[in-house]
């Protein structure tokens, strides 16, 4: 049975665990991400633990991560949760008040802006971290993360420590504060990928789901012409994906967009009521599918349709995709005014949305409806 660190750094991206890898000494050439997680769990278990004490506690093999949490805090004068996370976050504040006053000015006000946006600069960093938590209640972990160095520099007197089998908190300390980091990206980082032919109604989906105007928010850098990414304004880290396809299309975009596109965590795949499953519609669900990630399909502009032929519509939709019921619902984004006067359909999306993620262990209240 996988871990729970295993089991976290599996949700991430390969090239997010290459920095980690390599400030753990791991070669990672050839490992595929499974692999790659596993590796970096063991030995950062390993660095973080007195061998000898560890052979006679374990057997030599090292302690579970919550384990190796409370023995590191307790080195450095700290009694952490029991909860991974929030020992991970106790750690990492303890770094930004240690590291926070000794910055340069400079360093100091960029990091600070990055984070929280506007002056004054805090000097002191137990108030840093205060501040940062009435500014940021919601994204607070992950905000917190951004403040410290990265990559952490030895803590003060852990080179010393050279007795036979120690720990190596040289390694061990910077390894966690990187695992925090990943795991409030993990957490609060939303991607949502509206997949859909150019009359498929996408703009008002997003419209309509996310109360995203497309003419009132500049796309995110990397975006093109065909595949557009946005930032919703408001949130820690919610990324909505506006694109025709998964295929071909994507092998245009930049690298700065590819990153974005390859961290999409559901799919809203909409097919216009008007012209049905198709081939093309086919492929481009396939091609979501592939991506291994929920998708819902949506049938948009049932409204132009009469009861009867909706439902035979959704029927033949359901069988040609091949998705089971729950992952199908029927909506109009944009439906005629003489028929109703708000879009039909979005609550029901949003649920399937909120669910897909919490499911993923994503925080909902990245979405904006959602308080």
């Amino acid at each position: 049975m996988s871990s729970e660190l295993t089991e976290l750094l599996r949700k991430c991206h390969r090239d997010e665990l290459l920095p980690l890898a390599e400030q753990l000494r791991i070669k990672h050439q050839g490992m595929r991400l499974a692999s790659l997680a596993s590796a970096i769990d063991a030995r950062l278990r390993h660095a973080a633990t007195h061998q000898l004490i560890n052979a006679l506690r374990h057997g030599g093999r090292p302690p579970p991560y919550d384990e190796v949490l409370r023995e590191v805090g307790m080195r450095l004068g700290l009694q952490v949760p029991l909860d991974p996370e929030l020992a991970e976050l106790a750690i990492v504040r303890q770094q930004v008040m240690r590291e926070w006053e000794g910055l340069p000015d400079e360093e100091r006000a960029r990091r600070w802006e990055e984070v929280a946006g506007e002056p004054p600069v805090p000097l002191d960093g137990t108030r840093a971290a205060q501040l940062l938590e009435v500014r940021h209640p919601q994204g607070f972990g992950l905000f917190l993360t951004r403040l410290v160095t990265e990559p952490v520099l030895p803590m003060p007197g852990c080179l010393l420590l050279l007795w036979l089998g120690r720990p190596r908190d040289e390694l061990a300390i910077p390894a966690i504060l990187a695992v925090s980091r990943l795991r409030q990206s993990v957490r609060h980082r939303v991607t949502v990928g509206i997949v859909g032919s150019p009359s498929s109604g996408k703009d008002a989906a997003m419209g309509a789901i996310f109360g995203l105007p497309t003419g009132n928010v500049n796309p995110v850098a990397g975006s093109t012409k065909e595949v557009e990414i946005r930032r919703l304004p408001e949130a820690s880290a919610l990324f909505v994906v506006n694109t025709p396809g998964m295929g071909d299309v994507v092998e245009s975009v930049t690298e700065e967009a590819r990153q974005v596109l390859d961290h999409i965590d559901v799919f809203v795949y909409l097919v216009n009521a008007q012209g049905g499953v198709q081939a093309r519609e086919k492929a481009d669900h396939a091609a979501c599918v592939a991506r291994r990630r929920p998708v819902l399909v949506v049938v948009n502009k049932v409204d132009t349709l009469r009861p009867a032929d909706r439902d035979r519509l959704l029927e033949d939709c359901r069988k040609k995709l091949g998705v089971v019921e729950d992952d199908l619902l029927a909506a109009a984004f944009d439906p005629l005014p003489q028929l109703s006067e708000a879009p039909i359909g979005v609550d029901e999306v949003r649920e399937w949305l909120r669910t897909r993620l919490e499911t993923l262990g994503k925080d909902p209240r990245e979405l904006p409806w959602i308080s």
